[in-house]
């Protein structure tokens, strides 16, 4: 049997976990939870990090990359595609509380960027240790926690389909992968017997990008191809057809929210840009009710800034029928031609606080400290990065807009280091996390928050050198206001 209500974050948002491993690890890193050890300003307390070139053994991977990522990972950063026999973990999109207690679980992205080039691409969650004393993240025994010398079968679990409880075809199902390989070039290539055999999924069936653990030890993922809801059991079995998301703010006349690469789609109108779904999604402490956000707004909706917030119930199966609305900030850079440029910035993640408290990271698309001198601010088709922040919203403020009401709670762009724990990172005492992608975020205890970014491997645009990706980094923050756990 599980333990008590394992929930996304920790359980009930307590430090009540088998072996007690996290709270060692957390107060090694933060002093303990006093308001004696309480900074002034949001301050770096942990770093660790995780090479970008990690892998596991598996089917060969990185047959389809295409476009700009295919140029980045080959002729920027040197990699030489496929990936033959591995699969890479990529960075994280999400993190939850191992079963055993002692551990995370961390989500590996949906694979190389879209649906067409993710085929070959294997989901993955992942058991990990970040040794704040070392600056390393360390394998675990998915089961158990326990430390493992390196990344293999048991660290990990694969998520799959063998009683085929989705609606629609996978990739599994198929003789040979969708469409031709760009590495090799132009070949159809049989799908590898091993995903075949054990109907595993892949990027180029879901693009999951969060997940939660419920009540009774299932796992809840949220994907962005349809947008959906998909349950497994603890061993990343599907245990039920996806759930879709209900229109529920009537935006259009699609009955659902659906992006172009939703595969029930049929003759419906899509209404959801791709990759604008299931990016964050949190559920509440007693483990029973999920909290979705779109990433992107709906193509329907009037106004380009608005985030829909959705509840879901598990025990009745289905989606309240009220939602709230997010309101994502926007800004300008000038790009590599001169124009001035608007930018809408997105929500990445969220994690709840309390029933009805919750933390969201919203950021823009902006990659690199300008200060190391490696990243134009401006004048550059991707600026360094300027807005990487944590909010925190509650479900019961709404302006007179009727959108909730944000306070920031972290600017992960100037976080104090008076330790220097960030290493070259910070710089004249600051630290910044300057990813393309911060994608995880997860309370630790109420004056600490755990944040990983997704790395987009191979070909993401580093936030750290403009030579090769960036490794999955898992920082704490101590916070200098308590959260109300």
């Amino acid at each position: 049997m599980p333990p008590e209500l394992p929930i996304d974050g920790m359980n009930k948002h307590t430090l009540h976990l088998a072996g007690a491993t996290l709270l060692a690890l957390s107060v090694a890193a933060c002093g303990g939870d006093n308001d004696e050890q309480v900074p002034a300003v949001p301050t770096l307390a942990g770093f660790a990090s995780l090479p970008a070139d990690t892998y596991v053994d598996g089917p060969t991977s990185g047959q389809f990359i295409t476009g700009g990522d295919l140029t980045n990972a080959t002729a920027n950063y040197g990699y030489t595609l496929p990936f033959v026999n591995k699969q890479p973990m990529q960075g994280f999109s999400a993190f939850a509380t191992a079963f055993a207690g002692s551990c995370w679980y961390v989500m590996q992205d949906n694979g190389f960027g879209a649906k067409a080039t993710s085929p070959d691409a294997l989901l993955h969650v992942y058991a990990v240790k970040p040794d704040w004393a070392s600056g390393k993240v360390q394998a675990a025994n998915f089961t158990t926690c326990d430390t493992l010398a390196g990344f293999n079968a048991d660290s990990y679990i694969r998520l799959r389909d063998p009683d085929r409880k989705l609606s629609y075809a996978i990739v599994a199902d198929g003789v040979n992968y969708p469409g031709t390989s760009v590495s090799p070039a132009g070949r159809t290539i049989p799908v590898d017997p091993l995903i075949k055999s054990g109907k595993l999924l892949t990027g180029g069936d879901l693009d999951v990008e969060s997940f939660v653990i419920d009540a009774s030890g299932n796992l809840w993922f949220g994907d962005e191809f349809g947008p959906f809801l998909v349950k497994t059991d603890r061993t990343g079995k599907v245990l039920q057809k996806e759930v879709p998301l209900p229109n529920t703010f009537k935006l259009g006349t699609n009955p659902l929210v659906q992006s172009p690469s939703n595969p029930t789609l049929g003759t419906a109108a899509a209404n959801l840009p791709n990759s604008g779904g299931f990016e964050s999604m949190t559920i509440n402490p007693a483990g029973t009710r999920i909290y979705t956000m779109l990433e992107q707004a709906m193509t329907t909706d009037t106004d380009p800034q608005r985030r829909i917030l959705n509840v879901f119930d598990i025990v009745a199966n289905t989606y309240l029928p009220n939602a709230y609305a997010y309101k994502v900030g926007t800004g300008t850079y000038v790009n590599a031609a001169g124009a001035t440029m608007k930018e809408v910035f997105t929500v990445n993640d969220m994690t709840a606080i309390n029933d009805h408290e919750f933390l969201v990271i919203e950021k823009d698309r902006g990659a690199g400290d300008a200060r190391t001198g490696n990243y134009k601010a401006s004048g550059a088709d991707r600026v360094a990065a300027r807005v990487k922040k944590v909010y925190k919203i509650d479900l019961n403020k709404v302006d007179s807009d009727g959108y909730l009401v944000k306070e920031e709670v972290a600017d992960l762009m100037n976080l104090a280091d008076p330790k220097g724990l960030g290493g070259a990172a910070t710089i004249n005492g600051v630290f910044t996390f300057p990813m393309e992608s911060v994608e995880a975020v997860r309370i630790v205890d109420r004056h600490t928050i755990m944040i990983v970014n997704d790395s987009n491997y191979p070909g993401g645009t580093g936030g750290r050198s403009t030579t090769r990706p960036d490794n999955a980094e898992f920082i704490l923050v101590r916070l200098p206001v308590g959260l109300n756990l």
